[in-house]
């Protein structure tokens, strides 16, 4: 302990609940955590100590191992986890194959199809529909290997909320959370076939993904958005509402409000059409 200091959860240099212990092994998140009132204690590498910090430190090595160690130590006693009041509401219409976790929570009017598997602390809000074989609470993709080359696995203590009248279709695939705020799709959204919505992404109302897609963790979309089939969008992107990411994209910067963005990488449609012609006509 380079500054003593007390937490109450752990959580992303971002989080938005007060006392938040959090790690940073780059000055980007670093600064974010440092103007950020909701984290408490810090956990950095001895490089990123030298900088202008008040907050209180922990300096490690590999403040990413050191925060996953204590992240697995307190999810396995069941501190952290997402609580949410479980039960099923009336009017649904549940596949007699499919797996409902008895720590979820099911509104009303909720159509669940054949083999589909909702896993604990998942919230699906009333008149949503969750198609064949689609899973809701995965568990998302953490890599961090101890030092004889082994996986720590990481089970992830967060949840995810379904919002209403959302429609996930066939065998897509909605990891949960790993902190408290839940991987999230807004009300009245569609999710395609065999679409990858990864760990804490939260997607806003009215939006529209098309099949094939992948959404990675911590993505943030706004409302009202269209993205094509097979899109794929890196992690910590952020989409405005009101954006239209056109068939196959692959986007690796943030997307304006209103935008229409085409190509791998992503830009501006428009522009991208103009480079495609000129290219064919060369």
């Amino acid at each position: 302990m380079a500054r003593d200091g007390d937490f109450e959860q752990l959580d992303e240099a971002e989080t938005g609940e007060p006392n938040s212990l959090v790690y940073c092994q780059t000055l980007q998140f670093l600064e974010i955590a440092e103007r950020n009132p909701n984290v408490s204690v810090i956990v950095t590498t001895p490089a990123l100590a030298r900088e202008n910090v008040s907050k209180a430190l922990v300096v490690v090595d590999d403040p990413r191992y050191a925060f996953f160690s204590l992240y697995t130590q307190f999810h396995a006693r069941g501190i952290g986890a997402h609580r949410i009041e479980p039960g099923i509401g009336t009017g649904c219409r549940i596949h007699p194959s499919a797996v409902v976790s008895p720590h979820a929570r099911i509104g009303d009017r909720v159509h669940i199809g054949a083999h589909a598997v909702i896993e604990s602390h998942v919230e699906i809000m009333d008149g949503a529909m969750i198609g064949p074989q689609a899973v809701i609470g995965a568990e998302g993709l953490v890599t961090i290997r101890h030092a004889d080359g082994s996986l720590m696995h990481i089970a992830h203590a967060g949840g995810v909320r379904v919002g209403q009248g959302v429609e996930i279709l066939s065998s897509a695939v909605v990891a949960k959370a790993m902190f408290h705020a839940p991987t999230t799709i807004g009300d009245h959204s569609q999710i395609g076939i065999l679409t990858n919505i990864g760990h804490g992404a939260r997607i806003g109302a009215r939006c529209f993904v098309a099949g094939n897609s992948v959404v990675a963790g911590r993505v943030r979309i706004g409302d009202d958005v269209w993205i094509g089939a097979s899109v794929s969008i890196a992690p910590w992107m952020t989409v405005g509402s009101g954006a239209e990411i056109k068939m196959g994209s692959v986007v690796v910067n943030a997307v304006p409000p209103g935008a229409v963005v085409s190509g791998n990488f992503a830009i501006d449609h428009k522009q991208n059409m103009r480079l495609l012609f000129r290219n064919r006509t060369s």
